[in-house]
């Protein structure tokens, strides 16, 4: 397969990643680990900023219409043979409060071990580089996310609905993945991808560095802080190109623009 070829068939998908650069050295320590180490931590749910993501919701304000026909079809498919007695007596207890609040409290639990890397696919969003760069003062990762790229391929576009999925009807992993890539509509503007890994909550994961390709320094970033980065950058041997973020004159917005 030529070039062409491969770039019709996997188009290129730069993932952004905007990053604080911490005044505590430990969390500084991290920032540097992504360049020195190639490492990216995965996050739990509970260190997001909406209280509201990844959030189960209650089983027991579900319409008794859907859960009536999830316990149905569940039973249906994994009891058939039964006795239609006993298949009513498993649907009733499925139905149960003890199991509803049960079934929410597993998922719940997946969903809260799961390691979560976030990325969005734009890297001059104001509100962005104000609520995850620290004000404009840290910078923002460009990753290669193509889809035939290991690691950052796996990344998944969030969807942004107006209420949570209720996990009925599907495995666990599939009821935590639908969980964890819906968030509200409100966030939209964010245009986020989360990469997904089960029981790696709070973990470091090493990534390949050849995609890491640029880095994009905040507006208002300290010029120390640009040189301690391009030290690591060298340091780490990543081979990306530098930008830097340039507030429009006539607007609110920003330029992201090409420095040696």
């Amino acid at each position: 397969m030529s070039n062409a070829q491969i770039e019709q068939q996997f188009p290129a998908m730069p993932l952004y990643k905007y990053q604080a650069f911490p005044a505590d050295p430990d969390r500084r320590a991290w920032v540097k680990e992504i360049f020195i180490e190639h490492s990216l931590f995965f996050a739990t749910r509970k260190d997001f900023n909406d209280p509201f993501d990844c959030v189960v919701p209650s089983l027991l304000q579900t319409p008794g219409t859907i859960v009536k026909r999830f316990a149905e079809e569940f039973v249906d498919r994994k009891f058939p043979n039964d006795p239609p007695a006993e298949q009513l007596v498993k649907i009733s207890k499925l139905m149960s409060v003890v199991a509803l609040q049960g079934l929410q409290r597993d998922v719940q639990n997946d969903v809260d071990q799961a390691g979560i890397a976030c990325f969005s696919q734009v890297r001059d969003d104001i509100l962005m580089w104000a609520h995850y760069a620290d004000k404009h003062k840290g910078l923002c990762l460009e990753f290669d996310g193509s889809a035939n790229c290991n690691f950052f391929g796996e990344a998944q576009p969030v969807k942004y609905e107006d209420f949570t999925p209720v996990p009925l009807g599907e495995d666990s992993t599939n009821a935590m993945e639908r969980i964890i890539l819906t968030k509200s509509k409100h966030w939209s503007y964010e245009r986020e991808y989360r990469i997904l890994r089960p029981n790696m909550a709070g973990r470091k994961l090493n990534y390949p560095v050849e995609l890491l390709t640029g880095v994009i320094f905040g507006c208002m970033m300290h010029d120390h802080h640009r040189q301690l980065i391009k030290q690591w950058v060298n340091e780490g041997n990543c081979r990306v190109v530098f930008f830097e973020a340039h507030p429009r004159a006539a607007e609110f917005g920003l330029d992201i623009v090409r420095i040696d």
